[in-house]
């Protein structure tokens, strides 16, 4: 079958500018278990699993997280949230990036929190220990706040939902690595979104450590804030500590100057 030049101009466009542009995949998980037994019993629990495919100069990415946790039968934390996203390398480290975010956490104050946004992005310092990106954009988020009813040991007794908070949200976000040694790394990634009825913002901070080659130890710290929580007992800043097992289950060799597609902005756990 003959296939036009015009088709074949648009097929190398939506593929970086080759028709048969070169692709890689890459694919990470974490996982993080603790169980306590004695005066209290406590389970805790993190799993995070994400995906990314570079084609030409596109880059897929897809993240889902979660986090579980109860003392004595209770359930003290449940969170869940993901993201879709797509950026297109513009030059050698300016990019433009789309996507989309979620999140339900059941004791936040919020049933979920979604926003989609886009804009502009660059890799500022990229050396052979060291990379920073930045960007920014804009968008439109969801809210659906609830307030919450707990007893005495912190345990939601009761839900009431209020009316859903559109709006317009400027976009920031920001990525730092560091290199301190040839087996360890230090991860930093910030996500600013910010609106005229809440300003929401998440910093994670990670040590990894390699073992193996695809195998590695992290420690880290993510520290969420809602400028203007629901009404009831709802704190406006979370703070989880995460001490996880890292696999990359394959992972081929992304350009160095495209966003760190694993657990990219908007993950809600480090």
């Amino acid at each position: 079958m003959r296939v036009s030049s015009r088709t074949a101009l648009w097929a190398a466009v939506l593929v970086g500018g080759s028709a048969h542009a070169a692709s890689a995949w890459a694919t990470h998980g974490e996982l993080g278990i603790v169980m306590a037994r004695g005066n209290a019993n406590t389970n805790s629990g993190d799993l995070k699993l994400a995906v990314a495919r570079e084609l030409g100069r596109w880059t897929y990415s897809a993240a889902l997280a979660g986090l579980y946790a109860s003392t004595n039968g209770l359930t003290t934390q449940q969170d869940t949230n993901a993201h879709l996203r797509a950026d297109l390398a513009l030059s050698e480290r300016t990019f433009w990036f789309g996507g989309v975010l979620f999140d339900r956490n059941l004791f936040s104050g919020f049933a979920y929190q979604a926003s989609a946004a886009s804009g502009i992005g660059r890799v500022f310092v990229h050396s052979r220990t060291d990379k920073f990106t930045a960007e920014l954009g804009a968008g439109v988020r969801r809210e659906l706040p609830e307030q919450l009813a707990q007893n005495g040991l912190g345990a939601v007794i009761s839900r009431t939902r209020l009316a859903a908070v559109d709006d317009a949200v400027l976009h920031a976000g920001a990525q730092f690595q560091h290199r301190l040694s040839h087996d360890a790394k230090l991860l930093n990634t910030l996500l600013v979104e910010s609106g005229s009825s809440d300003t929401m913002s998440a910093d994670n901070l990670s040590l990894q450590v390699q073992m193996r080659k695809s195998l590695a130890l992290s420690v880290g710290v993510q520290v969420r804030n809602n400028t203007n929580p629901p009404p009831g007992k709802v704190r406006h800043t979370d703070t989880v500590m995460t001490v996880n097992l890292v696999y990359d289950f394959h992972t081929a060799k992304i350009s160095a100057t495209a966003p760190t597609p694993p657990l990219l902005q908007g993950l809600n756990l480090p």
